[in-house]
């Protein structure tokens, strides 16, 4: 399996400079949208980029790869942005995109690393299909998830370009990574938002079907954007997935599925068990995205000196569906009553992460009175 791509990048038609940065090698791609005044969007974009480039050499390019890479990826940045004024609050977004390759003993096709934090995103066109893999990190989406605004309501929300996680605003950063089997004719999209917010998903999918080269497609995107107001930079970085091998590409879902008249026995028997897996399936899904729906405080450990933290899902483990940690906050234990303490230890539910990071502003201005 061989990966080919086209990157395109422009400033836009509003902005001065461009704090956009990306990587597009041989088996790594990623885009970054940095944030910041005085330039320090471009540092920290620039820092992102340069330092996944790094320490992508001489690696096997897994989840837990670009986990462990981009969380001290963050650190870095982060420590940079504390050193000096000019930087102070400086930030970026990534999304990336990383070659994994078979092991030449196993027939198991290829498959592809993804990473994200932000609201850059990756999509993916397979066979007629054209979708959105990464999930934003953003107020917006938290908005759509809970169902009160619809994604064409969100492209054009007053606070879209909010995000909820990025890499330097803190020390610590949770990054969605995951595996994704890849297949010959398959084109990935990674870009800033400075392309979703410009042109419709519609209009994304019709560029991403076209059977062209992948810098004409990159192209085309960018120069859409500009047309349709370019008033953010604009980064696009297309990557096709090219092997020789007739039998990789995906086979299409599409239509019913044809069954002889007369089933025999057996294969009587494969399906109905197909159809029970199906079930059992489609129940640990449902089970899994309520294990993950919801946010809850909780104490970093139990020391007095423990931080207030949001995790999101259930405050118990359901099957093998554990909360993660979204953010660990400067309120401690020690700073709040015993009631209060009380109160996060009941793991109380909230429905959005806007509303964990309000409740945590009011239990500081409790804090303060009660200092007073």
């Amino acid at each position: 399996m061989l990966l080919k791509h086209g990157v395109a990048t422009d400033t836009g038609n509003v902005r001065p400079q461009n704090e956009d940065a990306y990587v597009a090698s041989e088996r790594l791609f990623a885009v970054a949208d940095g944030m910041g005044g005085h330039n320090a969007g471009e540092v920290a974009s620039v820092l992102a980029t340069t330092l996944l480039l790094e320490r992508a050499t001489g690696q096997t390019l897994t989840p837990e790869w670009f986990v462990e890479a981009i969380t001290a990826i963050n650190r870095t940045i982060h420590e940079s942005a504390a050193e000096s004024t000019e930087r102070r609050g400086m930030g970026t977004t990534i999304c990336a995109l990383a070659l994994v390759q078979p092991q030449v003993e196993t027939n198991e096709p290829p498959q592809v690393a993804l990473a994200n934090v932000g609201d850059s995103r990756i999509y993916l066109w397979r066979a007629g299909t054209f979708r959105q893999l990464s999930v934003d990190h953003s107020y917006v989406q938290e908005l759509v998830t809970e169902g009160l605004i619809s994604e064409e309501e969100a492209r054009v929300h007053p606070r879209r370009n909010i995000v909820t996680r990025a890499l330097g605003i803190d020390d610590r950063v949770a990054v969605d990574s995951w595996l994704l089997p890849v297949f010959s004719g398959d084109r990935f999209i990674l870009c800033s938002d400075g392309l979703v917010d410009e042109v419709p998903t519609a209009n994304i999918a019709d560029l991403a079907a076209q059977q062209r080269e992948p810098q004409v497609v990159a192209d085309a995107l960018v120069a859409l954007a500009k047309r349709n107001g370019g008033r953010d930079n604009i980064t696009v970085v297309v990557v096709d997935a090219v092997g020789d091998a007739v039998d990789q590409a995906p086979q299409s879902f599409i239509g019913e599925p044809v069954l002889e008249k007369h089933l025999t026995r057996s294969k009587k028997k494969w399906v109905i068990g197909v159809a029970v897996a199906l079930a059992l399936l489609i129940s640990l899904v449902i089970t899994g995205r309520n294990a993950r729906s919801g946010y809850f405080l909780t104490f970093e450990n139990s020391t007095a000196s423990a931080a207030v933290c949001i995790d999101r899902g259930s405050s118990s483990r359901v099957l093998w569906f554990s909360p993660t940690r979204e953010l660990c906050t400067d309120l401690m234990r020690s700073d709040l009553i015993p009631a209060l303490q009380r109160q996060i230890d009941n793991h109380s539910r909230l429905s959005t992460f806007i509303d964990a990071q309000r409740y945590v502003a009011a239990l500081k201005e409790v804090s303060a009175l009660n200092d007073k």
